[in-house]
């Protein structure tokens, strides 16, 4: 009856996010390889994909995800590509981002950084160029 061999994916082949629910608390980390809602309380870190904070959440910790829509409450410092804080939103902590909207009414009590690349990952850079050294090889 509950298990019919199909995967975790809805009949549309995208996957459902895994949902914290209003009146519930987490204390602890909190990672997720794909999308992640809150609407509960959540004292901890949390990285994922994707992060939706709905108006009753939260979050009490750093946030490092790839897409964050803020509705709720954030105390603590986030990461992200990219970065929607609506009216109802309020953040305490620094914002590191590579695109950032910002409605009116949404309050941050922080530091606004972009970075084209704000979780981190390898840059490649060249160390020595053939054509400065004055080798032809």
């Amino acid at each position: 009856m509950f298990s019919s061999g199909q995967d975790k994916k809805g009949q549309t082949g995208v996957d459902m996010p895994s949902i914290i629910a209003k009146g519930l608390v987490i204390s602890g980390d909190l990672e997720c390889d794909g999308e992640l809602q809150v609407n509960g309380i959540v004292a901890g870190n949390i990285r994922a994909q994707k992060l939706t904070l709905g108006d009753t959440a939260h979050v009490t910790g750093d946030i490092e995800v790839d897409t964050l829509i803020i509705h709720g409450k954030v105390d603590g410092n986030i990461v992200a590509h990219d970065v929607a804080i609506t009216a109802s939103g309020r953040v305490k902590g620094d914002v590191t981002n590579s695109s950032l909207s910002i409605e009116p009414g949404a309050i941050i009590d922080g530091h606004c950084r972009h970075s084209d690349n704000p979780r981190g990952g390898a840059d490649t850079v060249a160390l020595f160029d053939k054509a400065e050294n004055g080798r032809s090889d």
